[in-house]
């Protein structure tokens, strides 16, 4: 700018002195490109020493502008400082919480994976019974149908056969007629007869057979299907209860193989009933054969569980235990052993047993059903009556204990009644 008003002074000098007349004009044009100070006082006195000494150079005056320039970007990043340490704190904040969420997204996509593989490998493995089963059905069909087949083809072969030897033996038949040579005749007659006498055609053994034979008897086949049906059945059931158990971590069904002889089980597994008659189960190293009780078929050692048993009929022990408890003996009952926590309704009294030490509750003429929470967080197992009127619930008793061993929900029947049974509610 210095040099540009300068530059201007000297063209506006040498115009004045070609054109006297513009003098004042000139005048005004160098007092307008002349810098003033912003400091300047409204009594027109200069507001600093740079202007006030008008002989010295225009550079004097910028040390001024400076220090003003100066004051006012202070005042202005002081205001900015909050917001960047607000915005830099923000950023350190949202840092944060987008590490944690990519940590908890790995997690999550390691788990979901996981997750698909357990319940993908439960659905191949029903998908192959399936196949197993189809395959298996066909090779049996065919058993059944190829041997028919074989015999009618058989039959089918035999006479294109002799059809074919009596069409040649017709052909030479006409020929021997159209013979003219009477030696000639006479020596092939003989050899035609004889050939043609060969030629017997017996239906009852090629092709005419009964039409009824034709009906395959499939009653061998229905029997070894419904065998292979029950078969399927009973493992498409199991790979079911899997597939439940991993949606489900709290999904629990009866074991079959720890019932006790005068016990039956419902086809979803869900159900124990009472049975007069002994049940031909076989032997097993888990099956109970001093006391009416069963176990569950899943063991529980992480998580929250909550489980509603509905109990009719009979008095009952309802509860959990470790999967080391007895199945034969005094020791077997569940209400008398270490490793068991368990509520018993008997006479209509509510008794509470931990490790065989028995606490009364309260009595109650009336109960069937109870819920079972089961917290590993709290290291407690809590029981509550539910009311069959309107729902409700009422704590009854509360065991707090550090599980070592994974526990099994265990019932039990104190009486053997026709009509009794213990539910897994859902």
């Amino acid at each position: 700018m210095e040099n540009t008003v300068e530059s201007y002074k000297a063209t506006l000098q040498e115009t004045a002195e070609g054109a006297p007349q513009r003098g004042v004009e000139i005048d005004v044009m160098k007092r307008k490109y002349e810098p003033s100070c912003p400091s300047q006082g409204e009594d027109g006195e200069d507001g600093c020493e740079a202007m006030s000494n008008h002989g010295k150079d225009v550079a004097d005056h910028s040390d001024c502008i400076e220090v003003k320039l100066s004051d006012e970007l202070s005042k202005r990043r002081s205001r900015v400082t909050p917001v960047m340490m607000d915005i830099q704190a923000k950023i350190e904040l949202v840092d944060d919480l987008l590490a944690n969420a990519k940590k908890k997204e790995a997690a999550v996509k390691t788990s979901n994976t996981n997750f698909k593989a357990e319940v993908q490998m439960v659905l191949e493995e029903m998908v192959e019974l399936l196949r197993s089963y189809s395959t298996a059905g066909m090779e049996l069909l065919e058993a059944q149908l190829r041997p028919k087949e074989e015999l009618l083809e058989t039959s089918v072969q035999t006479l294109s056969d002799l059809h074919r030897q009596l069409k040649e033996t017709e052909l030479q038949v006409n020929t021997l007629l159209e013979e003219q040579d009477e030696v000639t005749f006479c020596k092939e007659i003989q050899g035609v007869e004889k050939l043609a006498a060969s030629l017997i055609v017996e239906p009852q053994k090629i092709g005419a057979s009964d039409e009824n034979e034709a009906n395959i008897n499939m009653t061998h086949m229905c029997e070894e299907m419904e065998h292979r049906n029950y078969d399927l059945h009973l493992k498409l059931g199991a790979a079911n209860r899997r597939l439940r158990n991993i949606l489900n971590p709290s999904e629990v069904t009866f074991d079959s193989e720890t019932l006790h002889p005068c016990l039956l089980l419902s086809e979803d597994h869900k159900t124990v009933s009472f049975s007069v008659v002994k049940q031909p189960y076989p032997a097993g190293p888990q099956r109970f054969t001093n006391y009416f009780q069963a176990l569950s078929s899943q063991s529980f050692s992480k998580g929250e569980h909550c489980w509603i048993l509905q109990a009719e009929g009979c008095p009952w022990v309802l509860g959990l235990c470790y999967g080391g408890l007895p199945r034969s003996g005094t020791e077997s009952g569940l209400e008398s052993r270490s490793g068991a926590w368990c509520l018993m309704w008997y006479d209509n009294l509510l008794r509470a047993y931990e490790g065989g030490r028995e606490t009364p509750l309260k009595r109650t003429p009336f109960f069937q059903k109870l819920e079972i929470r089961l917290s590993f967080r709290k290291n407690c197992v809590t029981f509550s009556s539910i009311s069959n009127v309107n729902g409700a619930k009422t704590h009854l008793h509360t065991f707090n204990v550090s599980f070592t061993e994974p526990v099994y929900l265990a019932v039990r029947m104190m009486s053997g009644q026709p009509k009794a049974r213990i539910t897994l509610c859902e």
